[in-house]
């Protein structure tokens, strides 16, 4: 599984790098980018959660073959 933020939508909130830092990074316009792409499965559940709490839903999850997001737990 692969993870993304659409650029078009992001305004910047900021949730997924307070989220998962290791993860997310807001660039010098203030929008997020990704920093990791395949994170590891530790990080899974806060990326999972940025999802979730994007108001723009910014950050996609590709889950491509195979395994699903519940799987990385």
């Amino acid at each position: 599984m692969r993870v993304t933020v659409e650029q078009s939508r992001c305004l910047g909130a900021g949730r997924c790098e307070q989220l998962a830092p290791e993860v997310f990074r807001q660039d010098e316009e203030g929008l997020s980018r990704v920093l990791v792409p395949e994170p590891d499965p530790a990080s899974w559940p806060r990326v999972l959660q940025t999802v979730d709490l994007c108001p723009v839903q910014a950050v996609l999850i590709d889950e491509g073959p195979g395994r699903a997001p519940q799987d990385t737990k």
